[in-house]
Order: C-alpha cells, then sequence, then structure tokens
C-alpha cells in the first residue's frame, strides 16, 4: 500500500515557517520596533588590534551600534578612520569620547563610548560632513604601548649585559680583582707607614692652614701698599698732567721766542747790510764837514778879515813859484787862493 504525500504542501510549510521563524528572530533582535541609525566618523590614533567591522559599539557598556568601515585616513596615514552606525536615541554631546576595550580573553575588541554629562549634542563635523567624535587611547593601549616600549629597552639593556658580560670583559674583571686584592695586602703590610703618613699629613695641612694665615695677612698688608701706591701714582699722574701743561705752554713760548728771534736777525740783517754802510758814510761826512768847519773857525779867529777879502793866497811851494804867481784871467785873486 503506498503512502500518499503532497510535497508541494511540504515544502510550503517549511517555508513559511522558514519566515515566521526569522521575522521573530528580528522582532526579538530589534525589539519589535523599527531602529533608525546615524552614522558617526572616529579617528583612532593608536593600534586598532582586534577591531573588525561589525564589531559592537557599546555606551558604558549597553550596545548601540557596530562597525561599518575601518580604513587608513588618506589625508593623515597617523591615524584611522572607523565609520559607525549608532542608534539615534543614543545622547552623543559634546564630551562624548570613544575608547577601544578588549573584549574578554578572545583577542576582540570594541569601541565603548563615555561621557554624556553635558548637554549640548555632538556638531563637529570632517570635510565629508559626518560627526566626528573624539578619540581617547584607553588605559589598556597605553599599557600595551608602554610595555612594547619596555619590551625594546629590556632587550637593549639585555644585549648590553651581554655585552657587558663577554668573555674579554670577565676575564679583565677578574685580573683588575686580583690586582685589587694584591694592592689591599700591601696596603695591610705598610698600614704603619700609612698611619705615620697620615699624621704627617696632618701636620702638613695644620702647617698649611697656618701659611694660608700668615698669607692672607700678607696679602692684606700687599693690598694696603697697593692701595698707598696707587694713591701716589694717581699723584703723580697729576703731577704729569700739570708739567704736561707747563711744557705745552713753554713750547708756546718757544715758538713765539723763536719768531721773534728770526724777526730780529732779519732786521739786524737789515741793519748791517743797509743802514751800517748809510750810517758809516753819513759819520764820515759829517766828520769831514767837522773838521772843515773847525779849519775855518781857525783861520776866521786867526784873520777876520778873510769875511772880506776872502783868505790870504798859500804861499807856494818849492817848484810853485811860476804857477801860483799868476792866477787866471777869468778868476779873483782871492778865489784861487780859497780855492787852494
Amino acid at each position: 500500500m503506498e503512502s500518499k504525500i503532497n510535497y508541494t504542501a511540504v515544502g510550503l510549510f517549511v517555508v513559511l515557517l522558514g519566515l515566521g521563524m526569522a521575522v521573530t528572530a528580528y522582532w526579538l533582535v530589534t525589539g519589535g520596533k523599527q531602529q533608525q541609525f546615524i552614522p558617526y566618523v572616529i579617528y583612532a590614533t593608536d593600534s586598532v588590534t582586534g577591531l573588525s567591522v561589525n564589531s559592537h559599539v557599546l555606551y558604558r557598556g549597553v550596545d548601540v551600534g557596530e562597525v561599518k568601515n575601518i580604513r587608513i585616513d588618506q589625508k593623515n596615514p597617523g591615524r584611522i578612520r572607523i565609520l559607525v552606525d549608532l542608534d539615534a536615541n543614543v545622547p552623543i554631546r559634546t564630551d562624548t569620547v570613544a575608547q577601544l576595550r578588549p573584549q574578554g580573553v578572545t583577542g576582540l575588541s570594541v569601541l565603548n563610548l563615555t561621557g554624556g554629562k553635558v548637554s549640548t549634542p555632538l556638531t563637529t563635523r570632517n570635510e565629508d560632513g559626518d560627526l566626528v567624535i573624539p578619540y581617547e587611547p584607553s588605559i589598556f593601549s597605553q599599557l600595551e604601548g608602554g610595555l612594547s616600549e619596555s619590551m625594546v629597552k629590556v632587550s637593549r639593556m639585555t644585549d648590553r649585559l651581554d655585552q657587558l658580560l663577554s668573555e674579554k670583559n670577565v676575564n679583565t674583571l677578574s685580573k683588575t680583582l686580583s690586582d685589587i686584592n694584591e694592592l689591599t695586602a700591601a696596603l695591610a703590610e705598610h698600614r704603619g707607614d700609612i698611619a705615620d703618613a697620615i699624621v704627617a699629613g696632618r701636620k702638613t695641612l695644620q702647617n698649611t692652614a697656618e701659611v694660608t694665615h700668615s698669607t692672607a695677612a700678607l696679602l692684606r698688608q700687599g693690598q694696603q701698599v697697593l692701595n698707598k701706591f696707587s694713591r701716589s701714582i694717581d699723584a703723580l699722574q697729576q703731577t704729569l698732567n700739570t708739567t704736561n701743561m707747563a711744557v705745552g705752554k713753554v713750547a708756546k713760548a718757544s715758538e713765539s721766542t723763536e719768531k721773534l728771534t728770526q724777526v730780529g736777525t732779519a732786521t739786524l740783517v737789515d741793519i748791517k747790510q743797509q743802514t751800517l754802510p748809510e750810517l758809516g758814510s753819513l759819520l764820515k761826512r759829517l766828520q769831514d764837514a767837522s773838521m772843515s768847519i773847525s779849519q775855518l773857525v781857525r783861520q776866521l779867529n786867526a784873520n777876520p778879515s778873510q769875511i772880506l777879502y776872502g783868505a790870504p793866497p798859500v804861499p807856494p811851494g818849492p817848484g810853485e813859484s811860476g804857477a801860483r804867481a799868476t792866477p787866471g784871467a777869468d778868476q779873483p785873486a782871492h778865489t784861487q787862493g780859497r780855492g787852494s
């Protein structure tokens, strides 16, 4: 006996059951009402390891959206551009901050939003017009970065420690310790001498202190002498200045005297060359005139009649009788006698 099964009805039932389950699941997920989402952009400045597309976005632990896109910012490669869709009913304020947090021990990460204490809505947008939520590295990211840097530093320290503890350095250190042991033994053997040297050094220091004290007193005395010497130098400087002024005045007077001497010398030369010859000639003439006047006075005293008749003729000398006896025809006798 063959069973009669309607496969069409079975297939339709399966399809309807699947649709019913899908609608029920959607209703359970969305809470039975239609949600609206608003896109936001978050610029991360550290590593976003563990974050992926469809990762949850939490607001103080409450799921309010998901990650839609993750890529490197083309305008600033030093940050990561994260696009998220958030429930329109979530209060995103100006003090809202996004942080990356690990999700348990799975290695996955989620974005967690904090803030909302102020009432001013977020209005900051980027060049594309999307609202931008500020990003702040979480304590986990900071610890991770600090741990990485610490590991790098530890690695460097390990390398340097390996270099420091190389076989060559170890041998050198061993030799140095051996030398120190020998030096210590030598010091132990000569500790008496060292004690004596310390006592002598102490006495030397005491003597040095006394010498220093004496030197200080000597320096003070020297300073006083220098002060007196400085005052003497100042007085000498003033004297030199006065002397320089006097020398300057004497130099000016010497110049004036030299000029006067030059003028006097020129005057004497003129007197010697011009005035003295003329004066000598004048004196000679005066002497001749004086002699002539004296002779005339003697003649007048001897014979006053000469004023009327003239001087008598001079008796002729030897050999002059003929010449003097006959006066000239055109001259009187007294004229000829006076001329002779």
